[in-house]
């Protein structure tokens, strides 16, 4: 496994992440952006190691646009906060982290069901989706997660499980059976990011970090 964090890497993530969440994306130079039609409405830009003038720019904009927001992906994020504070953006979040792993280590074969629970899994081209439901409630989504094949890298997206069905092993269920499904495409290694609870999930699955994500919006005038 190689690959380490870099702008052509990050702009690889969004492509996958938008893909699986439907988001039209633009990659203009360094400036990553998706339009979150289903929850602001408006472009999260993504940047990787942003400098000082990028910061002041997408700071401008985003006091112009309230609901836009700004994904930052660092190494080291004390420099890169306080920075973004001069330029007057907002901390939102500070505890999510990219991770990788090497998709050779994973099992290729889709993993059973656990007991009392089935499968759903839905394809689109280079996208999936995996959803696990209590056998007698099919209505209910006891967890759930999203992956996309880019560029040979899988990217794998909002893997949740729902709160009444946690420690009971669904999380690592279904990321197994999403890595079944990326294996089916030319995948050499996978790509998430960990929001703090999920974090030792991966670590125990084989996931290692690359880097630190912080996403900010603009200070809004009192």
């Amino acid at each position: 496994m190689g690959s380490t964090a870099s702008d052509e890497l990050i702009g690889t993530w969004v492509s996958g992440w938008a893909g699986a969440r439907g988001y039209e994306s633009r990659h203009e130079g360094r400036v990553h952006a998706a339009l979150r039609h289903d929850t602001s409405g408006d472009w999260e830009y993504v940047i990787y190691e942003p400098s000082n003038d990028e910061l002041v720019a997408v700071a401008e904009t985003l006091h112009k646009h309230p609901k836009r927001r700004l994904t930052a992906f660092a190494n080291e994020t004390t420099t890169l906060i306080e920075a973004a504070q001069a330029a007057g953006l907002k901390v939102v979040n500070a505890n999510e982290i990219l991770m990788v792993t090497d998709m050779s280590g994973h099992d290729v074969e889709e993993p059973r069901p656990a007991d009392g629970f089935a499968f759903q899994i839905e394809r689109d081209q280079s996208h999936a989706y995996v959803s696990i439901h209590p056998v007698d409630e099919p209505e209910v989504v006891a967890a759930s997660g999203h992956v996309s094949a880019v560029n040979g890298f899988a990217i794998f997206d909002r893997i949740i499980t729902a709160p009444d069905f946690r420690r009971q092993g669904l999380g690592s269920l279904t990321m197994r059976a999403l890595v079944s499904l990326a294996l089916e495409h030319d995948v050499e290694e996978g790509l998430l990011i960990a929001s703090n609870d999920g974090q030792q999930l991966y670590k125990s699955l084989g996931w290692t970090d690359l880097g630190n994500v912080v996403l900010f919006e603009g200070k809004q005038e009192a």
